[in-house]
């Protein structure tokens, strides 16, 4: 019954707003958008709802939020003002619901204000910790509004990819089978539809996997007389000859994290090798931090991971 009413919305919306400066579009069975170009509180539009064919000869009653509606059949016109969309159920004369179509209005010439941007400027952040095909896309909800995912996708080559979205509702995870030792050709295409009431927000993220590359923490596995030692991390690719890794090692004071780089009294000696292992000479008291790298793309830095060494002042 869902694809059926996907086709009927989509035929009568199609010819009621032709040489119309809005549209819409069906996002999945039983969701529409109406897409509105300039200011949307200042818009009024006509919208033709259908409950389904099989009514045609049916008493069907109308509710907007629950709350009946003055309109009855199994089309009816309905209006929809600035971003009062709403959920709008058809039932029988019993009261019982025979079907639904939730409206949302997506306002394309305002600034986005469902989501939060990061430090990049970006509404959507996503991670790969290796190139075996997992990654990790996630957003920050402004505080303020009650946010609420209304459909993802991901493709590449138009490919559709396997994605689940995070228990929380702010993450997404896909899964890319391409085979992590060919070169990449096309790029990975994700859209995210989110909501807040019945505005609608778009979030488009196009990108390599290699682009987004971040290797986990790597691991400290040896402290003693001030040398280091510690292992690739965990989830990055074997062999490491063929997917090398250059390491950043800080030496901060003791009281300072590794996530600290300016102050007064830090102190910090910045060194780049691509061994797992690093000898500190002539420090007291003081913060170990190692980070992991892409040796090919030179881009983004794994989280530190640290070992504060405390030494006790000799007694003259």
């Amino acid at each position: 019954m869902n694809m059926i009413l996907l086709k009927v919305f989509a035929l009568h919306l199609t010819l009621l707003h032709i040489g119309d400066a809005n549209k819409f579009r069906v996002i999945k069975p039983n969701v529409i958008a109406l897409e509105v170009n300039g200011n949307p509180m200042k818009q009024k539009t006509s919208v033709v709802l259908s409950c389904g064919d099989q009514f045609d000869n049916s008493e069907i009653h109308w509710r907007k939020n629950q709350e009946k509606i003055d309109v009855k059949g199994n089309r009816v016109e309905v209006s929809i003002e600035a971003m009062l969309g709403g959920n709008f159920t058809c039932h029988e004369e019993s009261g019982d619901v025979l079907n639904h179509t939730l409206v949302l209005v997506s306002p394309l010439d305002f600034d986005k204000a469902i989501l939060l941007r990061n430090d990049d400027k970006e509404f959507v952040t996503c991670v790969a910790r290796n190139y075996s095909g997992p990654f990790h896309c996630s957003w920050k909800w402004d505080p303020i509004r009650n946010g609420v995912v209304v459909f993802f996708s991901a493709s590449r080559n138009s490919n559709m990819l396997k994605c689940s979205l995070d228990a929380d509702n702010a993450g997404l995870t896909c899964e890319d089978l391409q085979c992590p030792f060919s070169e990449e050709v096309t790029r990975i295409n994700l859209t995210l539809l989110v909501r807040n009431q019945y505005r609608l927000e778009e979030h488009q993220r196009t990108f390599f996997i290699h682009d987004i590359i971040k290797p986990g923490k790597v691991d400290i596995t040896k402290a003693e007389n001030d040398a280091f030692e510690w292992k690739i991390p965990k989830t990055w690719n074997q062999p490491c000859s063929f997917f090398p890794l250059r390491y950043e090692v800080k030496v901060v004071s003791h009281r300072k994290e590794c996530e600290e780089t300016s102050g007064e009294g830090n102190h910090s000696e910045n060194h780049y090798v691509s061994e797992t292992h690093y000898k500190v000479i002539g420090r007291k008291s003081y913060t170990f931090c190692v980070r992991a790298q892409d040796s090919f793309t030179n881009k983004v830095w794994s989280d530190w991971s640290q070992h504060k060494v405390m030494k006790q002042k000799s007694r003259k």
